[in-house]
This record gives C-alpha cells, structure tokens and sequence, in this order.
C-alpha cells in the first residue's frame, strides 16, 4: 500500500473540515470542528483544523463569529446576520433577520463609512435554560 501524499492528505482534511462546517447548526468552535472530523480523519491535528478553517473564511465558505470572551465559532451562513446567544448554555442561533438593512442604516449613521462586515449577536437566556438561574 502506497503512502498518501501530502497534497491528496491536505485536500481530504481539507474537504472534511470543510463539509463538518457546512453540515452543522450548531455553529461549532474549532475545536468541535476537530473532534468531528478525527471520526473520518483520526490524524488530524487541531492545529490544521485552525489554518483551513482561516482559509475557508478568506476564501468567504464559512464566516468565523467573534463570541466575546469565548472561542470563535464557525458559521455555514456567510451572509450578514444576526445571532442569539444564550448566555447559561452557550448556545448559538441564527436569528434571520436582512443583515444588510442593519449594514445600510450602519453607513448612513457613520456618515456613509464603508462597513465590510458585521456580528451581531444578542444575548439573553434561551427558552431551555430560561427557568434556570446562572
């Protein structure tokens, strides 16, 4: 059996990484990110799960968002958006409102400054941990 080159290796973690991004609603840290993969690519080090997940957000397939004091998490939805953030459990949704009508209202606030992107994020409790004090 012929060793595997580094290349077809790089496109595979690539491609795995990609794909555990794109198929989640969860919004996954890279960590997360990582323990799923290693089920297909046992290997894997979360250190390249950290590099191909910055070049899936250059190249604009995921969008990375910045969680205040907590690691970033990972986004299929590369639109504008916005999120909920339940402060007791961490989770993250997306709540579908038009990101771009908050961008436009943004620059015509800012006296029309160019704005390339946003996070919004609101934060409360979610309906699950609403009951449950912190």
């Amino acid at each position: 059996m012929q060793a595997e080159s580094a290349a077809t290796r790089n496109t595979r973690q690539k491609a795995a990484i990609e794909s555990a991004v794109l198929s989640s609603c969860d919004h996954p840290t890279a960590l997360t990110v990582c323990e799923r993969v290693k089920k297909t690519v046992p290997g894997i080090s979360l250190g390249t799960v950290y590099r191909v997940l910055g070049m899936l957000v250059k190249e604009g397939k995921v969008r990375e968002i910045f969680v205040p004091d907590a690691p970033s998490r990972f986004d299929k939805t590369t639109r504008t958006h916005a999120h909920f953030l339940c402060a007791s459990c961490g989770a993250l949704t997306d709540i579908n409102v038009d990101g771009e009508s908050f961008l436009r209202h943004a620059k015509e606030c800012c006296g029309d400054a160019e704005i390339d992107e946003a996070d919004i994020i609101f934060k409360g409790l979610c309906a699950d941990c609403k009951g449950v004090k912190l």
